[in-house]
């Protein structure tokens, strides 16, 4: 999938723009997103970030947006598709319930095709919440 992002990129450097969204739709600064919950030292049910069909065209997912923690503890995040096949996983550690973290990103956007679901689920030493909010663009 490397090569089709730089082949896709190089179209953007060469006088294509690309457009990032968030969803779900931010409504704040930092958004809370989806909440997922985390189990007990083990992991909570998945949470849809990107229902199925939500997006009609094939999209990439350049990076997730954490805020409004339950608490501040070790949260660990698996973000996954439909199949269930592991896209992205993610370990943090804040020392505020509001990390204001901006974007996690990948090593490289997650290309994932139309009507593509994508759901994340979290760990942690006690049940609490974690919003994530996923940042996509299509104009790639």
């Amino acid at each position: 999938m490397a090569d089709v992002f730089t082949r896709q990129n190089n179209q953007i450097l060469n006088g294509r723009s690309a457009k990032w969204v968030a969803t779900p739709a931010m409504t704040g600064v930092p958004a809370v997103g989806v909440v997922v919950t985390s189990g007990a030292g083990a992991w909570g049910a998945y949470a849809d970030l990107i229902a199925a069909s939500a997006i009609t065209v094939q999209h990439w997912i350049g990076g997730f947006c954490i805020d409004n923690l339950g608490v501040a503890q070790i949260f660990e995040v698996q973000i996954r598709d439909a199949t269930p096949a592991s896209l992205f996983e993610f370990r943090i550690n804040p020392t505020a319930v509001t990390p204001n973290l901006g974007v996690i990103n990948p090593q490289f956007p997650i290309w994932r095709p139309a009507n593509a679901q994508t759901q994340a689920r979290a760990g942690g030493a006690a049940a609490k919440t974690i919003g994530i909010t996923t940042l996509y663009t299509t104009a790639l």
